[in-house]
């Protein structure tokens, strides 16, 4: 094992494995998939990580083979702590690694640890506890508190879309194993608020292939058609509501109007694209594809209350029950 740990070809960390770069994150994720045999991650130069760093380097971990070892070396104190902390480790075959920093109590107003959604009833009760981590408050029938009472349901709503599309759009490809990854957290420093939800299913182009809103079969094409209103919708005249997956095809969609109208932007990935919502920056991952949907969301904490989120909620008169609403 100690031989291991010295290799000479060992895959390097960048300084930070975050959404502020992706295609440094990608790019480790991808030399880790594609290299055959045990793997030596060397962790020297490696300073921060944030939730979409957390997630996809997670579900990249959980795609590999049976057999396959995964090694970290030089993996700083403080880093440590930190994916301890944020459960990185939890079901992993973990040596040297001291399980003392994890909180079995959270901090529920500041972070979601790493989870693994791996069915839709999940869903709702994931999507609170982000929001509940996003605004740094719960909900409390007992209490009013107007401000965030109006935020808080149409996020959580645009969240359960979002976990519920990533598992039935991967799965109806034969992605039966696949499963979404889930991290949040609030840095204090800048107020702002950092969320990722990332599957290793099948991709955006795989499942919208026969669309009519894909312009061309690429998977930039896939991303752009994905954000617009409805296309995710498998609910509708010609679906019933005994559907596993019954939504109204706006998650996407809002989550990232939330994110703009909360000085925020989202990050996503999928295939050999990656689109950043706010610069309308488009990155090509040809060297290190992601064969599901990676999804980073950040925004300022203190601006969603002030949003007026349900005017951002798409409306459509074919939905079955009507407008959405959440008075």
């Amino acid at each position: 094992m100690l031989g291991h740990l010295y290799a000479a070809d060992a895959i390097y960390f960048p300084r930070s494995l975050s959404a502020s770069d992706p295609e440094a994150l990608f790019s480790l994720c991808s030399q880790v998939t594609s290299r055959t045999g045990d793997v030596v991650l060397d962790a020297s130069e490696l300073v921060f990580i944030d939730p979409l760093g957390l997630a996809t380097l997670r579900a990249t971990l959980e795609c590999q083979p049976d057999g396959k070892c995964v090694y970290i070396r030089y993996l700083q104190e403080r880093m440590a702590y930190y994916l301890v902390r944020m459960d990185f480790f939890q079901g992993l075959n973990v040596e040297g690694i001291n399980e003392d920093a994890r909180n079995t109590s959270g901090e529920p107003f500041k972070c979601v640890e790493l989870i693994r959604v791996a069915d839709q009833d999940q869903s709702e009760i994931i999507a609170s506890r982000l929001v509940q981590a996003m605004t740094g408050a719960a909900y409390d029938s007992e209490t009013e508190n107007p401000e965030l009472d109006s935020c808080r349901r149409p996020i959580e709503y645009a969240l359960k879309e979002l976990l519920e599309n990533s598992l039935s759009h991967a799965k109806r490809e034969g992605g039966q194993g696949s499963s979404v990854w889930v991290a949040c957290q609030h840095f204090e420093d800048s107020n702002s608020v950092r969320l990722a939800i990332v599957d290793n299913g099948c991709g955006f182009l795989a499942t919208l292939k026969t669309h009519g809103s894909l312009a061309e079969p690429t998977h930039m094409n896939a991303i752009q058609a994905a954000l617009l209103e409805r296309v995710s919708c498998n609910r509708g005249p010609n679906i019933g509501y005994e559907s596993d997956s019954q939504n109204q095809g706006v998650g996407l969609t809002t989550t990232a109007r939330i994110a703009e109208a909360a000085d925020g932007h989202l990050i996503i990935a999928s295939g050999d694209a990656c689109i950043h919502t706010e610069t309308k920056g488009e990155f090509c991952l040809k060297k290190s594809p992601w064969g599901g949907v990676a999804i980073a969301f950040s925004c300022k904490r203190d601006k969603l209350p002030q949003v007026n989120i349900p005017s951002l909620l798409p409306q459509d008169d074919f939905v079955v029950d009507g407008e959405i609403r959440f008075d």
